[in-house]
């Protein structure tokens, strides 16, 4: 098998020593996260930091083969592309962040879209119209637009497929999401989606205890996703793109622990391993 193992990473938290240890891990790859003006903006300083991170991940062979679209300040208010007053704005802010990673040969682009409504409306119609234009952005540079899983559920994630009716329309499937907001099964994605999965989160999670709302993150292999029977399943169908480990822990000796630990489970279910 010849998967990309990576990690998701924010362009704020990278530098040398960082990029060094994933080498030293067996990484080679990185879905970023976390690009904002400080290095889209059209100004030397911006132009300076992108060509700065491009020259250390080139250094240590480093590709990013996928990015995670970020909003400013969305988890503060409405987050994703669901809310109308702000969709114009992110949508523009996606097609700028795709245009940049076009230097570092992304391809894959993943986005958290929110809570979208059951309700099949024009409101629901112009959500779709306005995500099949980002794809259609998407194909003029040869590049995709995934739905990371987990806020809608299996039957929703479909119908949002169909609709946009478009080629590079797929799945950034993190299984851990389906647990951590306590909608399907993860597995029944895979039965039913397996086709459409671009990239995978390989994160692990449980669902809320009695009286939360939502569920909790665990270490790779030890949350309630059955991770590595899904993993062999996804690679069984010849699925050959990036696998990327999230460790939603702040960057430090504990993050570090985890993301070394899980890059071996990875490697032994690639390799057959129980």
């Amino acid at each position: 098998m010849n998967n990309q193992i990576g990690v998701l990473d924010r362009c704020g938290t990278i530098d040398e020593r960082r990029i060094a240890f994933y080498k030293d891990i067996g990484l080679d790859c990185i879905q970023l996260a976390g690009v904002y003006e400080d290095w889209l903006a059209p100004t030397e300083a911006a132009r300076k930091a992108t060509n700065e991170l491009y020259a250390l991940l080139q250094k240590y062979e480093i590709s990013v083969p996928t990015m995670f679209f970020s909003y400013p300040n969305q988890w503060n208010t409405e987050f994703g592309l669901v809310p109308q007053r702000y969709r114009a704005e992110r949508i523009a802010l996606s097609c700028r962040q795709m245009e940049w990673g076009r230097k570092f040969g992304a391809k894959y682009f993943a986005c958290h879209v929110g809570f979208v409504p059951e309700e099949k409306n024009e409101f629901y119609d112009q959500f779709i119209l306005d995500l099949k234009m980002l794809c259609r952005f998407a194909a003029i540079n040869d590049q995709y637009f995934m739905f990371e899983t987990g806020t809608e559920s299996v039957a929703g994630l479909k119908d949002m497929i169909t609709a946009i009716d478009e080629p590079n329309v797929g799945i950034n499937f993190d299984p851990a999401n389906f647990l951590y907001y306590n909608n399907d099964d993860p597995a029944l994605l895979v039965d039913q989606l397996v086709d459409k999965i671009l990239t995978v989160h390989c994160k692990d999670a449980v669902r809320p205890a009695e009286g939360e709302k939502n569920g909790k993150e665990t270490v790779l292999g030890e949350g309630a996703t059955n991770f590595r029977v899904l993993l062999k399943r996804i690679l069984d169908t010849g699925f050959s793109g990036p696998l990327i480990i999230e460790r939603e822990l702040a960057p430090g000796p504990e993050q570090e622990h985890d993301f070394r630990n899980a890059v071996q489970l990875i490697k032994s279910v690639m390799k057959g391993e129980k």
